[in-house]
């Protein structure tokens, strides 16, 4: 692959967490949308149009059930709008154009067995090949504590009206609702390549709690990141971009839980952040992926806009 075609290849977007909605996922919100992120992704492919990427045409977006494990994404929505975006344009190849969750959904096909010698170009923006402190907050514990970040992020926004749903005319236990109706969130908690992140307190005393040793750890990017070669063997060039000058949690402090269930590997009581990120994910956990690497000074979703100049040079 990575040959000089006369014409465009087409483009496959896929969007992140939360930009994929229809009736399945909550009922009464109709067909396949960018729902709560419209107003993000709608002007994104609006920019794709500007660059000469007709939707549905030379682009196509893949949006999938972002609450089933990436693997399961990738096998049933993300496989079928490439076949799609072949047979439609003549193209035997697609750019994957991804952003956040999506560019986990994309990896889990580019190297994967059923993949198919079909992809050109791999751009990944904002993604959390590491996995992110927050999605621990909200697997282990239901929530995002107020002791935890200053400013709200567009994970903790969209979540609070997922949670919102999950909880009307229902019992509700937050942290068993999240596991089961949620279990792809686990596909987004640090994984080993992230770093001991969880900082314990024991009398008076602070120190990590080794990765190895957790009960919530993210097995699935792990494999992922074991089996990164694969991509380079099949010849697929990868662009990684990450946003960054947004306070961002970093590690996370904790106490011992009294609590067989919630905080398994310790309640979060508060966090140290760093700006080497765009508000929802480290710079260091989106360059856990191989692939050229450019930063840009933008907040999760604005990384999109921000990188315009670079999907020209690569796309245009």
């Amino acid at each position: 692959m990575s040959l000089f075609l006369s014409q465009k290849v087409p483009i496959v977007f896929v969007p992140g967490l939360f930009g994929s909605m229809n009736d399945q996922i909550i009922p009464g919100t109709g067909d396949w949308s960018f729902g709560l992120a419209r107003t993000a992704y709608e002007p994104f492919v609006r920019m794709l149009e500007n660059m000469g990427y007709r939707l549905n045409e030379q682009l196509f977006v893949a949006f999938y059930d972002w609450r089933q494990p990436v693997g399961l994404s990738a096998e049933q929505f993300l496989v079928p709008v490439i076949q799609w975006a072949k047979q439609k344009t003549g193209s035997p190849y697609v750019n994957l154009v991804c952003h956040s969750m999506g560019g986990l959904v994309a990896r889990s096909y580019v190297q994967g067995d059923a993949y198919q010698n079909d992809v050109d170009q791999l751009l990944v923006f904002a993604t959390p090949n590491a996995g992110s402190p927050i999605s621990y907050c909200y697997w282990a514990g239901g929530k995002l504590p107020r002791s935890v970040h200053a400013k709200r992020n567009v994970v903790e926004i969209y979540m609070n009206v997922y949670l919102a749903y999950l909880e009307h005319g229902r019992p509700f236990k937050r942290v068993q609702a999240i596991q089961k109706h949620f279990p792809s969130l686990l596909d987004l908690v640090p994984a080993a390549d992230y770093g001991d992140y969880l900082l314990e307190k024991k009398n008076g005393v602070e120190s990590f709690v080794p990765y190895s040793s957790m009960v919530v750890r993210n097995e699935y990017v792990d494999l992922l990141n074991r089996t990164m070669g694969i991509i380079y063997d099949r010849n697929i060039r990868v662009t990684v971009v990450a946003g960054v000058g947004h306070e961002t949690i970093h590690y996370l402090r904790t106490v011992p839980s009294l609590s067989p269930t919630k905080w398994v590997d310790g309640r979060v009581v508060g966090s140290i952040n760093s700006k080497a990120g765009d508000g929802s994910v480290m710079a260091k956990s989106v360059f856990a992926l191989e692939g050229d690497k450019y930063y840009v000074e933008a907040s999760h979703l604005d990384v999109l806009y921000k990188s315009e100049p670079l999907l020209w040079q690569l796309l245009g």
